[in-house]
């Protein structure tokens, strides 16, 4: 009896032993395979970014609804679009964040930047007709970045005290905060997220 609960407990670490080994290799493997949009750090201050971003073309949608369930019909249609939902049947990289920004009526606008070459004159049609295509300007940004899972709860107390600390630091913002998310639901480790916001009259 005691060496079967031995044999048992010595399973179950190295069960738990595999998991956690297999999990660190899956968040490697999908990290180093996923493109994240490019920026240039500008300067930190304590735990906040300012940054530049150059231009970008973003596709996008906007829904309505509760907040999780207005992410996860967003990403279904922009996921549609990059593994082939459109007249040419063109896959298209994946890439990190998804973004979502809410308005003052709690509509959403959910986002993937597309990678760099992706171009508006050539896109590929997408089947889904309301998916906006935008080229972005060049923009000054201050983020905040932190780990784990992140419902829009905690989204929310991060926007509050990002917003705090631009006013501490005498600074001004443009347009609402914006959500990001790097990781896929299914990653258990290594996840990250940020709340950023764009800078108005912002110089170097």
């Amino acid at each position: 009896m005691v060496s079967l609960l031995i044999f048992k407990k010595i399973t179950g670490v190295l069960l738990v032993t595999v998991l956690l080994a297999y999990s660190g290799f899956q968040t490697y493997f999908i990290m180093a395979q996923t493109p994240t949009q490019p920026y240039r750090l500008v300067k930190k201050s304590g735990e906040m970014e300012i940054r530049f971003y150059p231009s970008a073309i973003e596709a996008s949608v906007q829904k309505n609804g509760e907040y999780k369930q207005m992410m996860n019909n967003g990403f279904r249609d922009l996921a549609g679009y990059i593994f082939g939902g459109n007249e040419e049947k063109q896959k298209i990289a994946m890439t990190a964040p998804v973004k979502s920004v809410l308005d003052e009526k709690g509509s959403g606008e959910i986002t993937f930047v597309m990678p760099e070459g992706f171009k508006l004159e050539s896109k590929p049609k997408p089947n889904a007709s309301h998916i906006q295509f935008r080229e972005t300007e060049p923009v000054y940004t201050a983020s905040l970045t932190f780990g784990g899972f992140a419902n829009k709860e905690k989204m929310d107390r991060k926007s509050e005290a990002l917003l705090e600390l631009l006013k501490k630091e005498g600074l001004s913002p443009s347009g609402n905060v914006q959500y990001l998310y790097y990781n896929p639901p299914f990653q258990l480790f290594g996840r990250k997220n940020e709340v950023l916001v764009e800078l108005t009259g912002f110089q170097e």
